[in-house]
């Protein structure tokens, strides 16, 4: 597997042979790589640091770090993840038509958005659902935050969630769907599990519910792991469609620690 360790590796290596180049004696002052040799060093450091900003976008590829993005089931099962919650008004009509439905689903909340929707995010497991990390800020800087200040987020977020519900979550979301060396790092040792998913629903961008809908269900396969946003207006307002369309579609929503078989929350 093509891995940032690996690509790590050979660029030391070209790099170091490169180097030696330079070192050895008697060779001609007019060689191919010393004429060429800040294009060569330039086109090197490019590949490198561009390859590992390119696949950091790409977290399923488990480039920068294993990220899980939907579950190995031959079963037509499915999970519905929900991020960038709670909001005090959406989130309460996504879970009333999740009951209507009898379907569990997975909310990855943001850690400032729990001040004054403590009732939201009790309710979300007094229902049965998973709760997930999704870091406390969410800012669009925070994936070139230091490893630490990344840890720190997540603790933070971590402490909130278990002083409410008494459970601490082991599933986090990587704000944007990134995974690069810092984000890696902050995890290490750490007992998260990184997951993602394999089916981006774009309801954040696109107005058109039926679109929306019709690419959800036209990607559904065993094992998918679908994500929505619970302050969104589709989710508000045409969940119920799309829950009622993946069932007919033939599939079942599972809880996400079910089609992952393995816990949501640690043990007490």
């Amino acid at each position: 597997m093509f891995t940032f360790r690996r690509l790590t590796l050979f660029f030391f290596i070209i790099l170091l042979c490169l180097n030696l180049w330079n070192v050895i004696p008697g060779k001609s002052a007019v060689s191919f790589v010393n004429i060429n040799a800040v294009l060569l060093y330039s086109l090197l450091f490019s590949c490198y640091f561009g390859c590992s900003f390119a696949m950091a976008f790409l977290p399923c590829s488990n480039f920068h770090h294993p990220v899980l993005c939907r579950g190995t089931t031959d079963e037509k099962s499915v999970s519905i993840t929900f991020d960038d919650g709670p909001d005090p008004v959406k989130t309460p009509l996504v879970l009333e038509i999740l009951r209507k439905h009898q379907v569990y689903a997975a909310f990855f909340v943001i850690g400032k958005k729990i001040a004054g929707n403590e009732w939201i995010v009790k309710r979300l497991i007094d229902d049965g659902h998973v709760i997930g990390n999704h870091s406390f800020s969410h800012s669009k800087w925070f994936d070139f935050f230091p490893a630490h200040k990344i840890r720190a987020e997540l603790l933070e977020t971590d402490h909130l969630l278990k002083n409410i519900t008494g459970k601490s979550p082991l599933f986090f979301r990587p704000p944007y769907g990134v995974v690069n060396p810092m984000v890696s790092n902050a995890l290490k040792h750490m007992p998260w599990k990184a997951v993602c998913w394999n089916i981006r629903s774009f309801d954040t961008l696109n107005n058109n519910p039926e679109k929306i809908k019709t690419k959800i269900i036209r990607k559904l396969k065993p094992g998918s792991i679908i994500l929505l946003h619970d302050d969104t207006l589709f989710t508000g307002n045409h969940l119920d469609e799309l829950l009622v369309a993946i069932r007919q579609a033939g599939y079942t929503v599972v809880p996400l620690d079910k089609l992952l078989n393995i816990p949501a929350h640690a043990q007490e």
